[in-house]
């Protein structure tokens, strides 16, 4: 049911239901995505602060990125129905929305890209999700192979819903000019400095086709209709209407009608990403959206991934063990320490843990990283509850808690680092009129001083253990 692939580099799952919560993620130094084995996903791109394209077909309240979240029907996903033209049958891939009892089912996590093959029917359908190295947008290779030895006459519908963008103002529609379907929103607002600072924001959420489709429905509604995600209402006739969204949810589906012969495949890509303006969005067809430039950005994204490989291969008895270190370890190591876990002000905490993992990975960047966070460091030798990354930011959610522990970990990623590198000349550099020693040293003597009469340190709101807030907010209670 679950096993490595390819020497460990892929990991296979042939049930949907057996651990239906299981996926995978990739990313870019500019967004993140998480994919369920069943479809579901959830994107999040930095312009500069997090921000999303496809949406909860709710108001969402904006948040870090959430683990562990709750799937339902209509939540964001990435699904592709499959319509019988003689028989009226239907599925969909990878699982949801039909839920259709498959004949077959893969979903294969890989190191570099995401993969779904489900059969059922007499049909293969394949799908392939990567990402290129620098820009926002989803690249989405879908096949579909005749296995039945039959002729037979289909649809096939991607379906990419986009949500609730904006209750200000949203819509969507078909472009010819751009090939695809296009979504756009205004980024709500109520104060008139917001109004000129989300001008620079991607409102727009595109759904782009190399092969011109026989139809579309860019109004979510009227494509699910009376039937649900289940059986829509728009797939019971036999072209899609062609609407378009008007103040209303849009949806990204489009509609192919095909003739396959025996053993006959075709296959299909697509790209999905926000976008400022349509010459953004035909930059982004022009770069991508062909066979040469799929095949060109997963060769760079392969070497991007592969720079965070890490400085250790273990070979033991335990293949299992070997696989976890050698292959995924480090990547995940390497996803927190590039990107930050998207955010423009990481926790002090999180920012030193991170970065302490890439001296293993890019030493460079922990040594930069160390003296980024001292250069915010308080006069009192505390450290701030977030480390700003760029001009502008601030500190939010959990950052205006606060915390006493972050000083820890300065020694910490410091003796890490020292340790891979024996660049003990960064002791000395001077940061703000301090060398980093002093800066060290003056960390240590406020912790020191912020202590009961134990010599507990203070938790003061919070520590790595965040639901104890209710701890020492009265003053009184240790860590």
């Amino acid at each position: 049911m679950l096993g490595p692939l390819d020497g460990g580099e892929r990991y296979e799952l042939t049930s949907p239901t057996a651990m239906p919560m299981a996926g995978g993620f990739l990313w870019n130094r500019r967004m993140m995505i998480h994919a369920t084995c069943r479809g579901y996903a959830t994107a999040q791109f930095m312009q500069p602060e997090p921000a999303k394209y496809a949406h909860a077909p709710n108001l969402e309240a904006k948040t870090f990125m959430q683990p562990e979240q709750a799937y339902y029907a209509h939540h964001p996903g990435r699904f592709v129905y499959v319509k019988d033209e003689e028989t009226g049958e239907l599925f969909s891939a990878p699982y949801e929305p039909v839920r259709a009892k498959l004949d077959s089912f893969r979903f294969i996590a890989g190191r570099h890209d995401l993969g779904w093959a489900v059969e059922h029917l007499g049909l293969r359908v394949e799908l392939v999700l990567s990402l290129p190295t620098d820009d926002v947008a989803e690249l989405w290779a879908l096949r579909i192979t005749d296995l039945s030895g039959r002729a037979r006459r289909l649809s096939v519908v991607p379906y990419f819903p986009i949500g609730n963008m904006s209750w200000m103002n949203q819509s969507a529609e078909w472009r010819a000019d751009l090939g695809g379907i296009v979504a756009s929103c205004v980024t709500p607002y109520q104060k008139v400095a917001d109004y000129f600072k989300n001008q620079h924001l991607k409102d727009k959420t595109v759904f782009l086709c190399e092969r011109t489709p026989d139809a579309w429905e860019a109004r979510q509604s009227a494509f699910e209709g009376e039937g649900g995600l289940h059986n829509p209402s728009a797939l019971q006739a036999g072209l899609l209407a062609g609407g378009d969204a008007r103040y209303e949810t849009p949806a990204a589906c489009v509609q192919y009608r095909l003739a396959l012969q025996p053993n006959e495949g075709q296959t299909f890509r697509f790209l999905f990403g926000p976008a400022f303006d349509d010459a953004e969005i035909a930059q982004l067809r022009t770069t991508y959206l062909s066979e040469s430039g799929f095949e060109r950005t997963r060769a760079a994204y392969a070497a991007y991934i592969d720079s965070g490989s890490g400085c250790l291969q273990v070979q033991t008895p335990d293949a299992g063990f070997d696989n976890f270190v050698n292959h995924w370890l480090p990547r995940q190591v390497f996803y927190h320490g590039d990107v930050n876990r998207l955010s423009t002000d990481p926790q002090t905490r999180n920012y030193l843990q991170d970065n302490l993992g890439m001296a293993y990975i890019a030493p460079g960047v922990t040594r930069g990283a160390l003296l980024h966070a001292l250069s915010q460091q308080h006069e009192n030798g505390s450290m701030p509850d977030g480390i700003l990354l760029i001009e502008g930011a601030e500190l939010k959610y959990i950052n205006q808690v606060p915390h006493t522990d972050h000083c820890v970990w300065l020694p910490v990623c410091l003796q890490a680092y020292l340790d891979e590198t024996g660049d003990f000349a960064l002791l000395d550099v001077v940061v703000n009129g301090l060398s980093v020693a002093q800066r060290l040293d003056a960390a240590m003597a406020w912790l020191q001083q912020d202590r009961d009469a134990r010599g507990l340190s203070f938790i003061a709101q919070g520590d790595w253990c965040d639901p104890m807030n209710m701890v020492g907010y009265k003053g009184r209670g240790v860590s």
